[in-house]
């Protein structure tokens, strides 16, 4: 079969993996890419480059062959590109006449995909790339929403910490990639193409799960803790085995918790009375911490795991480098580790049954002169409107949910953002995520749906949930292996009805390898994938008394944050409407395979490549503050700068404005940043408020950072904004869906008269909203 993207062209300009990794999966599913890399060439090889032709260009301001060079490059787009994707500034774009309004008035089909650091419309928008610059590192965008602070805790010191794994730039990839292939999937419905941004900066927020909702509450129900003390959720525990290597522990729901203890022999805890009184008091979690922490130290690493892999019921896994994460035997099986060239990288996006992925070959260097594209675009002869409104690319597209947690609830909400009709089947209790941090991270993974609550248990439950994946687009489940078969919910009974259903499934491990059937929560993949070592650093190998452990497994905790759901969430929303480009264009939908390994190898792709000599990765200092003199954090007078500077020449204007990093402490984070944003120079304060307090400040006012909604239960409130702007677009971002809140209209869509939805209630296969909330 041919590949989902042989008759796409895509003309990139970038210099950014932000952009180079969402070209880097179009050529993975057979997509033509032409990369224009500005700024000079990167000398070692990197995944994001793969697939490509790779054509060196001049675009720097003030260069005599910057205009020249664009010249042809628009003559590429306006010829030949079904996708133009940069990462270059907008004020750089029109200067070169490979802006929207320039484009698409000649071309009014062309998918016009921009991505940057900060986007257009807030104080740090200058810090952006414009062929000479490139894209300003995400630890800037971390600084400036807040994100540094998140980590507070990992150092043995007060204040930010650098924020070493780059989610955002991942992030911000997927969600290129993702507008992209549904504009495709529009254009095969008669749309025409459009305008969409995407950037670091909205990426982030992602991961603020229930910062936002706390500030609109009067009182935090959390409570306050110093991060430089706080010990790991019990179930989150980090361990060190009698090797003295570590592991993760990550069994956040209380059956995973009984599972694991059941299967590490620590079944005196169950036995003991105190355990049933959840929630645990702290005196009673520390003894249990204490008995868990020396139980697990009576054994080595494997030997644990060996029991743990038997068992298949406990989330747990050794913390690893992402070097070594390449060689991770459910990595490898499952394909996230791909050695076909040779050496081994970072696989395709997932396994696509029907129209597979392969890993492209690595770059081949192309003359600017001996580029040859067919010309299959004939320019229009006379300018079109660019400003007339489209519709958002998934409007029509219904996508059905059954999802518990984070990382495919938020996938969903994604596809919400770009205008799908989200159905959330949940149980008659509803998501259990909605108990959990008093519902707001619930209510952050659920904007935009339409929720049924309805026991799958059932029989009729599975055919009211058959009926109504029968006339969706896109059915999304985290079932473990061999439950949608029990629930009549895998895709060989779905797709009968409906055979242009795109069928995806996202586990923890994969669907091979050892680690199959076991269950996966954030802290996993965390350690997996050596997300947590980066950010961390190495960790002790001698034997450590117990309180020395658990100081290390504190600061481990702090670094093993949640970024590995909305790091699965992103790959889950591209790799849904992948499978939607191809069914639009077969009529055949086809079954979908994800998992957070997977994902989460994606968003480690820096150092996802086997490397002679070692990692690709530089190291945080010692006290977590930087990789090098111009990529660190700083102390001043009052508060804390992000210094991110790559030139030798910006590196000298800056030490020619401040004498020395010493003289930082002269003056305010606040009066340093004022001054040097200005000139150019990527300095930022890092500290102060998180995410959900920063991105509703002044300065992000423009941004769309934040929405607001009407809620039917709590009145007017603000959620997220959506992960890629639509210019072109109009959108009414809605807030988050309750318990059962439209089970009766679903119901009455499938045909149920009152009669036939009392009786379901009546027996217990739904519930409606007010049933359910009570």
């Amino acid at each position: 079969m041919a590949s989902v993207l042989a008759d796409i062209t895509v003309v990139e300009v970038s210099q950014s993996p932000a952009a180079g990794l969402a070209a880097m999966v179009m050529a993975d599913f057979g997509a033509e890419v032409v990369w224009f890399e500005y700024a000079g060439k990167r000398k070692s090889y990197r995944v994001w480059h793969r697939g490509k032709q790779r054509v060196q260009v001049d675009l720097a301001p003030h260069h005599g062959a910057a205009m020249e060079n664009a010249d042809i490059i628009r003559a590429h787009i306006l010829n030949s590109a079904d996708v133009f994707l940069t990462d270059l500034s907008a004020r750089r774009l029109a200067e070169l006449g490979l802006d929207w309004q320039t484009l698409g008035g000649q071309r009014p089909d062309l998918i016009h995909a921009e991505v940057s650091a900060f986007g257009d419309d807030n104080p740090f928008s200058g810090l952006a790339a414009d062929g000479e610059q490139v894209m300003p590192e995400e630890s800037l965008v971390a600084a400036a929403i807040g994100r540094a602070m998140i980590f507070e805790g990992v150092a043995k010191r007060p204040g930010p910490v650098y924020p070493a794994v780059q989610v955002g730039t991942h992030g911000a990839a997927q969600a290129t990639l993702t507008g992209i292939l549904a504009q495709l999937v529009a254009r095969t419905q008669g749309g025409r193409g459009q305008r969409q941004q995407a950037s670091i900066l909205r990426a982030l927020t992602s991961y603020d799960l229930v910062g936002l909702g706390v500030s609109q509450l009067g009182e935090s129900p959390f409570p306050v803790v110093n991060p430089l003390e706080v010990l790991p959720m019990l179930n989150f525990q980090p361990v060190q085995c009698s090797d003295g290597r570590w592991m993760q522990l990550g069994n956040l729901l209380p059956h995973l918790q009984v599972n694991f203890l059941r299967a590490a022999g620590l079944t005196d805890i169950l036995d003991d009375p105190r355990f049933a009184e959840q929630p645990l008091d702290e005196a009673t979690t520390e003894d249990f911490r204490k008995r868990v922490c020396e139980h697990m130290a009576t054994r080595s690493r494997d030997e644990w795991m060996t029991l743990f892999e038997a068992d298949g019921g406990a989330a747990s896994h050794p913390y690893q480098s992402t070097q070594q994460a390449l060689q991770d035997p459910d990595i490898v099986a499952n394909g996230h580790s791909d050695s076909s060239h040779g050496f081994r990288q970072l696989g395709v996006l997932g396994q696509f049954q029907r129209t597979p992925g392969q890993v492209a070959l690595p770059p081949v260097d192309v003359a600017l002169a001996d580029v040859d594209l067919p010309n299959v675009f004939l320019p229009a002869t006379e300018s079109l409107s660019v400003e007339a409104g489209r519709e958002l690319p998934l409007s029509g597209v219904t996508v059905v949910e059954a999802a518990a947690i984070i990382a495919s609830p938020l996938a969903a909400s994604m596809l919400a953002d770009l205008g799908a009709r989200v159905i959330k089947l949940e149980p008659l209790d509803g998501d259990p995520f909605r108990l959990m941090a008093f519902g707001l991270g619930a209510d952050r993974c659920n904007t935009d749906k339409e929720s049924m609550a309805l026991n799958l248990k059932s029989a009729a439950g599975q055919q009211i949930a058959q009926d109504l994946i029968a006339e969706a687009d896109i059915f999304i489940h985290n079932y473990r292996p061999g439950v949608p078969e029990r629930l009549g919910l895998d895709y060989q009974t779905l797709a009968k009805r409906n055979p242009r259903l795109v069928h995806l499934s996202a586990t923890g491990y994969g669907t091979q390898g050892p680690g199959k059937i076991r269950p996966s929560t954030h802290p996993v993949p965390g350690a997996a994938l050596g997300g947590v070592l980066y950010q961390f650093g190495e960790l002790p190998s001698e034997r450590l008394d117990y309180p020395a452990m658990l100081d290390v497994s504190r600061r481990l905790f702090r670094a093993n944050e949640l970024n590995p759901d909305p790091n699965t969430s992103f790959v889950v929303a591209s790799a849904a409407v992948m499978g939607l480009v191809s069914a639009a264009g077969t009529g055949q939908g086809q079954m979908i395979h994800l998992d957070m390994f997977g994902a989460n190898a994606y968003a480690n792709f820096d150092d996802f490549t086997e490397i002679r000599g070692g990692a690709a990765r530089v190291p945080l200092d010692p006290d977590h503050r930087g990789k090098g003199p111009y990529e660190r954090l700083y102390p001043c007078r009052d508060g804390w700068l992000m210094i991110s500077i790559a030139t030798e020449a910006d590196q000298k204007r800056l030490m020619d404005e401040i004498g020395s990093f010493d003289h930082l402490m002269n003056q305010s984070a606040e009066y340093w940043q004022q001054r040097l944003v200005g000139m150019g120079l990527g300095v930022i304060r890092a500290d102060g408020s998180v995410t959900g307090l920063r991105i509703q400040e002044p300065a992000f006012a423009e941004s769309g950072l934040v929405a607001v909604y009407d809620h039917p239960l709590h009145g007017r409130g603000i959620r997220h904004g959506a992960m890629s702007q639509w210019p072109l677009s109009e959108r009414r971002l809605q807030g988050p869906c309750q318990i059962g809140d439209a089970t009766e209209s679903l119901l009455g869509e499938l045909g149920k008269t009152v009669e036939e939805m009392q009786s379901l209630r009546r027996s217990g296969v739904v519930k409606n909203g007010a049933e359910a909330l009570s």
